[in-house]
């Protein structure tokens, strides 16, 4: 039986995580807002998480928060049948805007280029029925950077303890 601290912890991450998902009320009303999601398919895509192997991934996200936050997550499939692995690099964009355009949280890509700063990196993994397997990890980074062009997306973030991050999504 689960510890009723843990679960209580449990369900107040999922509810505030659920409540970060959704747009903003006044979103919907001003199309060029940049908060809500793309999401692709990728045609070739792996990334280097925490354990420093390379992992295969078959979705590309694109999560605007503002106009110069993007979270770009990259989901692949996990160590057993129909689980799910998932890295996540937080970026803020210093010169120019997000890539997104957004309207009523559903965005589309409307730059052929962009580049930012990656300020954190997380990863999460959830079993077959969609259930994360542990409590996200997440870590601040250090140099580190997406950039897209040519949609190809690559991100990179050093960590503390000299651990790198790194993707590459071709779309």
């Amino acid at each position: 039986m689960m510890d009723r601290s843990l679960a209580l912890r449990l369900s107040t991450l999922l509810l505030l995580s659920s409540a970060m998902s959704f747009p903003l009320r006044g979103a919907a009303a001003d199309p060029n807002l940049k908060i809500g999601r793309y999401e692709t398919n990728t045609k070739e895509c792996s990334f280097t998480g925490s354990k420093q192997e390379s992992s295969a991934c078959i979705t590309l996200q694109l999560k605007g928060r503002s106009a110069s936050v993007v979270a770009v997550r990259l989901i692949g499939h996990g160590s057993t049948k129909n689980s799910r692995r998932q890295l996540t690099f937080v970026t803020l964009t210093t010169q120019g805007e997000s890539p997104l355009k957004c309207s009523a949280g559903t965005c589309r890509l409307d730059a052929q280029s962009w580049q930012s700063a990656v300020s954190s990196v997380a990863e999460a993994s959830f079993n077959s029925n969609g259930i994360a397997t542990g409590l996200p990890k997440a870590w601040a980074a250090n140099n580190g950077e997406c950039s897209l062009k040519d949609r190809v997306l690559r991100c990179s973030a050093l960590h503390i303890n000299g651990e790198t991050y790194k993707a590459e999504a071709h779309f």
